[in-house]
C-alpha cells in the first residue's frame, strides 16, 4: 500500500511541476491588449531538454472544441484561421482523437495559447475579442512553436524600447523586464518584418519602430508572407523536385499544393505573375492622374442584431506601371470610413515601396497621416484591405525621373 501511495504522490508532484513549468509559456491577449507571461526564448521555440514537445509530429495538430466552454459564434473564425495556415503550409489541423490534443475553449476575455506542443489537452482560448481569423492565426502560430517578433535577438535593430513606459499600475516593472528580455541562441528563420502577425503594436509606447513610417503597421492581423515561410522552414515543408513550377517575384512552391506558388501579397496566379482580383492596372504618365477605390466589406450578424466585423479581410489591388527606370509617385489624397488605430486592424492601404516584395511596406489608416509615396518598383502595388463597412480612397499617381 505504501508503494502505491508513493507512486501516486510522485505522479501528482510531477504533473504539478509540468503544468507550472509550461504555464510560464502561456501567451495572453486581453481584448486588444496583449500580455505575455512567457519564458519565450526563440522565434522558433526549440526545447533542448524535450525537443519533441515543441513541434507537432508530421505537422499534424489534433484539436477539438470544448462543448462546455467554447463560444460557438467563433466556430467559423477558428475554422477559417486553420484553413489559412493549412492553405500555405504543410500543417494539418485534424479533429481526430490523439494523445496530444488542442482544446479550443472560451475562457473569459482572454485570447490565450501555449507555445508549441507542450502537454496533453493543452488549451487555446478564443473569446469574441479575437473574432478575426488573423487574431486566431496569431495564437495558432504560438501553438506551432513561435514567439513574438519583439523578442527576437535582432529586435534592437528595428525597435527602440521604452521599458519605463510599462511601469504603470497596469504593467509592473517585473513583468516588463520579463516581457522584453532577450535570450541567447535564437534561431531566426526569416527577416524582421514589422508587418508580421506576431508583431505587437506600440500603442502603450513600450517600444517604437526605429523606422517611424511603420508606426501604424505594427500589430497587424494580416498573416505575412514571411510568417508562412517561417512555419514552412521550421516544419521542413517542401515540394519534391518532381513538381516543376517557376515561381515569379520571389514566390516559392506551396507545400499545401505544389502545383501553385506561395506569392507575396499583391501577386497572384499559379506562378505569382498575375495581378490578384479584384483589381486594376493603371499606367502612370508625367502628369498627375486621379483614381478612386471603394472597398465594401459589409457586416456580419453574430446573433444580437448588431453590425459586426467580418471574420477575414476583403482585398483590392492596383498595379501602377511606368516606363523603365522611372520613379512612381502616389499621393494619398483622402480616405474615408477607415478606422484610425494601431495595426490598422479594421482596414487600410499599403503602397508597396519596399524593394523586397515579400516584406511588408508601411501601412496607413489615418486621415491626418497622408503622404506622397515614392517607389522604384514597377509595377508598384497598392493594396487595400477592409474588415468592416465601406472604405473609400482617393489618390493621384504619376512618374518622375
Amino acid at each position: 500500500m505504501n508503494y502505491f501511495i508513493t507512486v501516486i504522490f510522485y505522479f501528482l508532484l510531477a504533473n504539478t511541476l509540468l503544468h507550472r513549468f509550461y504555464a510560464e509559456e502561456v501567451v495572453l491577449r486581453v481584448g486588444e491588449k496583449t500580455v505575455n507571461y512567457g519564458r519565450t526564448k526563440r522565434q522558433a521555440y526549440l526545447r533542448e531538454s524535450w525537443p519533441n514537445f515543441n513541434k507537432w509530429p508530421e505537422g499534424i495538430v489534433n484539436y477539438y472544441f470544448d462543448k462546455g466552454t467554447f463560444d460557438t459564434r467563433l466556430t467559423n473564425s477558428v475554422l477559417q484561421a486553420t484553413e489559412k495556415i493549412s492553405a500555405h503550409t504543410c500543417i494539418v489541423f485534424s479533429r481526430r482523437p490523439a494523445d496530444f490534443m488542442l482544446k479550443v475553449q472560451t475562457d473569459g476575455k482572454k485570447c490565450e495559447a501555449a507555445i508549441g506542443r507542450v502537454y496533453p489537452d493543452q488549451h487555446l482560448s478564443v473569446p469574441l475579442s479575437c473574432y478575426s481569423a488573423g487574431s486566431i492565426c496569431h495564437e495558432l502560430i504560438h501553438v506551432l512553436g513561435f514567439i513574438h517578433s519583439h523578442q527576437r535577438m535582432d529586435r534592437d535593430e528595428y525597435l527602440k524600447l521604452n521599458i519605463s513606459a510599462s511601469s504603470t499600475p497596469t504593467w509592473s516593472a517585473e513583468f516588463s523586464n520579463m516581457q522584453y528580455r532577450k535570450y541567447a541562441n535564437q534561431i531566426l528563420l526569416v527577416p524582421y518584418d514589422y508587418g508580421s502577425v506576431m508583431q505587437y503594436s506600440d500603442e502603450d509606447d513600450e517600444y517604437n519602430p526605429k523606422n517611424p513610417e511603420y508606426h501604424r503597421t505594427m500589430g497587424s492581423n494580416i498573416v505575412s508572407f514571411y510568417d508562412y515561410l517561417m512555419i514552412n522552414l521550421h516544419y521542413e515543408c517542401y515540394c519534391s523536385a518532381n513538381f516543376e513550377i517557376d515561381c515569379k517575384h520571389y514566390g516559392y512552391p506551396n507545400p499545401s499544393n505544389c502545383h501553385e506558388c506561395n506569392c507575396p501579397l499583391g501577386f497572384g496566379g499559379l506562378d505569382c505573375s498575375e495581378r490578384p482580383e479584384p483589381g486594376e492596372t493603371l499606367t502612370a504618365v508625367e502628369e498627375w492622374r486621379n483614381t478612386k477605390v471603394s472597398l465594401d466589406a459589409g457586416y456580419t450578424n453574430i446573433g444580437n442584431d448588431t453590425k459586426f466585423q467580418q471574420i477575414d479581410y476583403v482585398y483590392q489591388y492596383l498595379w501602377i506601371t511606368a516606363p523603365v527606370n522611372k520613379t512612381i509617385e502616389i499621393d494619398l489624397k483622402e480616405l474615408s470610413g477607415v478606422k484610425c488605430d494601431y495595426g490598422c486592424k479594421e482596414g487600410g492601404i499599403e503602397v508597396k515601396t519596399h524593394p523586397d516584395p515579400r516584406m511588408t511596406s508601411p501601412r496607413a489608416c489615418c486621415s491626418d497621416e497622408k503622404q506622397i509615396y515614392k517607389s522604384q518598383n514597377n509595377p508598384t502595388i497598392v493594396m487595400f484591405y477592409n474588415l468592416k463597412g465601406l472604405n473609400e480612397y482617393k489618390l493621384s499617381y504619376r512618374f518622375i525621373d
